[in-house]
């Protein structure tokens, strides 16, 4: 998937998860009123739409769409790490 449709799809994810349309890319999850349950919801919603398995403590480093796309695109890049 390509970064910018990823990005997309987290913010996407998090509009829907947190119920606010408002969110954007920059979006942290906590400072919009997220809380651990969201993670959990989060990463559920991110299987499910991109088939990527994101460990919950990958959502608190990288709290917003833009920054764990980001995430994801170095993972991809160093397989095994």
């Amino acid at each position: 998937m390509e970064t910018l449709d990823r990005v997309a799809a987290l913010t996407e994810i998090w509009r829907q998860v947190l119920g606010n349309p408002g969110l954007d890319e920059t979006s942290d999850i906590f400072e919009s009123g997220g809380t651990s349950l969201h993670v959990l919801r989060i990463t559920g919603q991110i299987y499910d739409t991109l088939g990527v398995d994101v460990p919950l403590r990958q959502v608190f480093t990288y709290p917003t769409p833009r920054g764990l796309s980001a995430f994801l695109d170095e993972q991809r890049a160093t397989p095994g790490d």
